[in-house]
């Protein structure tokens, strides 16, 4: 298991707040994004770690954490109070430019989900390379 994760990121909250208000522009938020230290689950796969996702209408998205108690709390909610869940601490900026493009195309963040600063984050320009951003028209 890897060492326990930093806890949360006042910034980076903050920001969440700010965006869902529209007092924060989306490259601010990206910018406090990649400097976080993030938690994610994961699971074993073909000898190897896979990113967990889950399919919500034509996007897959992807759950991570500011800290690993608000990870617990949220599987402790969904009824895994009792189970392990592997996990992987990583910055921001490796969650964006090397994870996600690496996770089926259309794959968006979910950012401290089943908190009220939880913020969902489409794979849209500005925030994830380019190359992998989706367009208005979903392209």
């Amino acid at each position: 298991m890897l060492p326990s994760p930093p806890g949360p990121t006042a910034d980076l909250v903050e920001a969440l707040l700010l965006f869902r208000t529209d007092r924060c522009a989306l490259d601010q938020l990206a910018g406090t994004l990649r400097a976080t230290a993030l938690v994610v689950p994961v699971s074993d796969e073909d000898s190897g770690v896979a990113l967990l996702t889950a399919r919500g209408g034509a996007l897959a998205w992807l759950g991570v954490f500011t800290s690993l108690a608000r990870m617990a709390e949220f599987h402790r909610g969904s009824g895994r109070g009792a189970d392990e869940v592997r996990y992987a601490e990583l910055t921001g900026a490796e969650l964006l430019d090397q994870c996600l493009p690496a996770l089926p195309r259309g794959t968006g963040l979910v950012i401290d989900p089943g908190t009220g600063h939880s913020t969902a984050l489409g794979p849209v320009a500005g925030l994830v390379p380019d190359r992998f951003a989706l367009t208005e028209s979903g392209n």
